[in-house]
């Protein structure tokens, strides 16, 4: 990300409540961001609650306005998903199996959404351009890339 010029610089930014969407958030205030509104989704996931109780209050100690996106019709897309799935099990990596790209690309299809992230960004443009944002900050990380192509 670009050095922020001016503090009237904006952003959307979309907030898990986890380490990546979290740091992200903090570095893009440090660097000038005025965040004016954080996002959490809600797709049905398993981890849904506690991922929106904890970006609620990251949001709150940052002093960044916090809204909720539900996504009902995600959920229905996904059902295949072990995120979204009642009956499924969430697959646990062992750390020595992540550097095995077969086996985090297996695991990668057991918890995939289709095109969940884009489907994360469009909607935060949307919020971007009504508050006149110029950025939407996000917590993707590199490593995962390998594993999930949006």
């Amino acid at each position: 990300m670009k050095q922020a010029r001016r503090v009237r610089d904006k952003a959307v930014a979309l907030i898990s409540g986890g380490l990546d969407s979290t740091v992200s958030l903090a570095l893009a205030q440090k660097k000038g961001l005025k965040i004016r509104l954080g996002l959490t989704f809600d797709y049905g996931q398993k981890a849904a609650r506690p991922e929106i109780r904890s970006a609620r209050r990251i949001c709150r100690k940052l002093k960044i306005p916090h809204r909720v996106v539900r996504l009902d019709w995600l959920k229905k897309i996904a059902r295949s998903s072990s995120l979204v799935a009642r009956d499924k099990v969430l697959p646990e990596l062992k750390i020595s199996e992540l550097s095995d790209l077969r086996i985090t690309k297996r695991t990668g299809r057991q918890v995939w959404v289709p095109n969940r992230n884009a489907v994360f960004i469009g909607i935060a443009a949307a919020f971007a351009e009504s508050l006149h944002c110029s950025y939407i900050i996000t917590g993707f990380n590199r490593e995962e890339a390998r594993t999930f192509p949006d």
